[in-house]
């Protein structure tokens, strides 16, 4: 049998019984003081603050994500994120057109309402969807063409159709089009129209959430439109849709929490008297819950939001606070020939210190290494969890031992063992005399390099990716929307790019090398090149090429300037695209101004990930121009990008940190080794999946499982079959 460090056993050993003596002497103000001190962190939960916003959930305030939407919100001189939503419609015939006139019609119905939501104008008379009032102008244009022309769309050319000098842009509002060159006509079965409202005062947040919510009910009706199908996506539905997800799968784990009290149940009857049983079960049970709702009190006290993944929490919790019950209890009424329950008490505590110590620690390091990681929603259920586990092992000590050692029933008898050898233990001999055979040691190195090789390949050939519509229950129709607008997000997709530093377009050099960085930008795998991106200097330089027409023909060479701005935009109304003013000289200045990259294959969340951090390499090497991406899943794109680094460096510091907590408490090397490899192992196994979100989760757990029943089997610790209970 491995035993503990001998130092170290003594010293535990010392320090176990003293705490078992003080709870011997004083059970009930150990009980009390426990119960005070759960209600005073528990007090915290008056002040818990749900965060339902997607993206703050996935990438904290310091990050490149973060950066980003600071400076586009600055553009746009928007001080909250706006609230998004997108609207697909699909003709119902095969052969039909969403720019058919009864299409049109529905389609009007559900664009009329969302645009007087958006439309709600502040105090100070700015619409709620302001500055991106226009996003579905190109739209618009086609169908009132479209309608003035008695149903002939004849736009010329496509993607872009000429409109009063402009070329307007139809590839982000169509798909699976059909356009004709020789008649110049246009079909498409699919239309996507965008959305956006500030919500920054209570009444256009409500307004816009009222017709969202109305729509979106009108979109699980099939029948609602006789000509097209409809579904919407919007930041709020998500949200909301997030949170069902989680709380159905709450219910579903209630499911497992019932069949884990059924276990405890028989457990705990086979190990005290039927009286106790009750009082025993119900400590075992609500010492982890209440460990777990001191924690969520604790985060409150501390001023972090809660997220919806935590609510696992509870249920994680229960089945290591429950284990540890197992151990207690078992080795309880191990130690019954001990009629001094003072006595009784010490020497129990001093057998499963260790056991529970190592069982605790190793789960609360795993947690609170999770912390670290840069996900906020990650970082705060590790920490929710490692303090849960904290507190329940606190507890385990300071509640559950106190109420066992009070609950003992003198008058108790355990059942006398039944030694006929049962078919499961004599199946265990033989398998157990195998392993031990040359012939199964052979088997086993066999078994292990096939495994390997397996893993290996999985490492190897694994990509990160993230698939949205897992995040919301299968029966959501955000499902649909998702994967509705995936075709538009494969044809083209929109990726901003903000110029915080313009060039002179007067000087040579200068717009030489800003044409220099486009041509790279366009170079980016995934994005479209051949001057495929949507810029305003390629019209403007046309008008003002125009407006400077007659000293051309006088023989003067051209060179383009901004002093024509002013006139074009107001041409074109004044959309948000340059940011200018003019100086004492009346020079026209222009401070920034908005292009956009057109992706495509961009509904594989990978690719897009991918073609972003080349995007901010090419921008970062070309710092001339200040120049800085955005994308509105940016916060889950970067976690794409991280997430398999982060995650092995937090299986390697893992791995490492619980070596050290057993070679601590073992004192055989080569156990330590054995424990450390088959941590590995586990990680090395089950990270050969694609990585996601998650995984550095899921892999904590297991590390922490296997690396508990691991110390406790080197320790030589006599343990119940019933702690098997750490499968739920």
């Amino acid at each position: 049998m491995v035993t503990l460090q001998p130092a170290a056993r003594m010293g535990w050993d010392t320090i176990s019984a003293v705490v078992a003596r003080i709870l011997a002497a004083y059970p009930v103000y150990s009980i009390l003081l426990s119960i005070l001190s759960i209600l005073a962190l528990s007090a915290g939960l008056v002040n818990i603050r749900l965060e339902p916003d997607i993206r703050k959930s996935f990438s904290p305030e310091d990050s490149d994500a973060g950066y980003e939407t600071r400076v586009w919100l600055e553009y746009y001189g928007l001080k909250i994120y706006p609230e998004r939503a997108f609207c697909i419609f699909t003709a119902k015939s095969e052969d039909g057109s969403i720019l058919q006139e009864e299409a049109l019609r529905d389609i009007y119905t559900v664009d009329t309402r969302l645009v007087q939501a958006v439309g709600l104008r502040d105090g100070d008379g700015r619409r709620n969807c302001d500055p991106l009032c226009d996003l579905n102008s190109p739209f618009h244009l086609l169908a009132n063409q479209t309608r003035k022309n008695n149903g002939t769309t004849a736009v010329f050319t496509y993607p872009d159709m000429p409109y009063s000098g402009l070329d307007i842009f139809l590839g982000l509002h169509f798909s699976n089009v059909d356009f004709k060159p020789p008649t110049h006509r246009i079909s498409s079965r699919s239309l996507v129209l965008w959305y956006f409202s500030r919500s920054d005062t209570p009444e256009g947040k409500l307004a816009f959430k009222d017709a969202i919510d109305e729509l979106f009910d009108l979109s699980k009706n099939s029948s609602a439109f006789e000509n097209v199908e409809f579904t919407i996506f919007s930041d709020q539905v998500a949200n909301r849709e997030m949170i069902r997800g989680a709380i159905e799968a709450t219910t579903l784990m209630t499911i497992g929490f019932f069949l884990l009290l059924t276990q405890v149940i028989i457990v705990i009857k086979r190990l005290s008297s039927i009286k106790m049983t009750a009082y025993l079960v119900t400590t075992s049970l609500l010492t982890p819950m209440a460990a777990t709702i001191a924690s969520f009190g604790a985060i409150c006290w501390m001023g972090f939001p809660s997220f919806s993944i935590q609510c696992v929490t509870p249920f994680l919790v229960l089945g290591i606070g429950v284990d540890d019950a197992f151990i207690l209890l078992h080795r309880w009424k191990h130690h019954i020939a001990i009629s001094d329950t003072p006595r009784r008490l010490e020497q129990v505590i001093v057998d499963v210190g260790p056991s529970i110590t190592i069982t605790s620690l190793t789960n609360i390091i795993a947690f609170g290494i999770g912390f670290f990681t840069p996900t906020p929603q990650m970082s705060l259920f590790c920490l929710t969890a490692s303090l849960a586990l904290l507190l329940d092992y606190i507890f385990t000590y300071t509640i559950l031992a106190p109420i066992v050692f009070l609950c003992n029933d003198p008058t108790y008898q355990s059942v006398p063992k039944d030694e006929t050898i049962s078919k499961a233990d004599t199946w265990l001999a033989k398998y157990s005399r195998f392993v031990c055979s040359l012939r199964g040691r052979i088997v086993c190195i066999f078994v292990l390099i096939g495994m390997y090789g397996l893993t290996t390949y999985g490492v190897m050939t694994m990509r990160t990716t993230f698939e949205p519509a897992k995040a919301f229950p299968s029966n959501s129709k955000l499902v649909d929307s998702l994967s509705n607008i995936k075709p538009v997000f494969n044809r083209y997709f929109p990726i901003t790019v903000i110029v915080n530093n313009p060039p002179n377009i007067s000087n040579e050099i200068e717009y030489d090398s800003f044409h220099n960085m486009m041509n790279r930008l366009e170079h980016v795998p995934g994005i479209r090149g051949d001057n495929r991106s949507l810029i305003f200097l390629p019209q403007y330089e046309a008008y003002d090429k125009l407006a400077n027409s007659f000293s051309i023909l006088l023989g003067d060479k051209y060179r383009p300037s901004y002093d024509s701005l002013p006139n074009w935009m107001d041409a074109i109304g004044n959309p948000p695209l340059v940011k200018y003013h003019l100086d004492e000289n009346n020079k026209t200045i222009v401070t920034s101004f908005r292009l956009t990259l057109l992706g495509k294959g961009m509904s594989e969340w990978a690719e897009r990930a991918r073609a972003m951090q080349h995007i901010r390499t090419v921008l970062r090497e070309e710092q001339q121009f200040n120049a800085t991406l955005f994308d509105c899943d940016s916060a889950i794109l970067s976690i794409i990008l991280t997430v398999g680094t982060d995650l092995i460096g937090s299986i390697a510091v893992t791995v490492v940190c619980m070596a050290i907590v057993c070679f601590v408490f073992i004192a055989n090397f080569n156990a330590v080794a054995v424990i450390t490899s088959i941590i590995a192992s586990i990680c090395y196994d089950h990270n050969s999946d694609p990585p996601n979100t998650m995984n550095a989760i899921y892999t904590a757990i297991l590390v922490a499982s296997t690396l508990a029943y691991s110390a406790v089997a080197w320790i030589g610790l006599s343990m119940d079959p019933t702690a098997s209970e750490d499968l739920f």
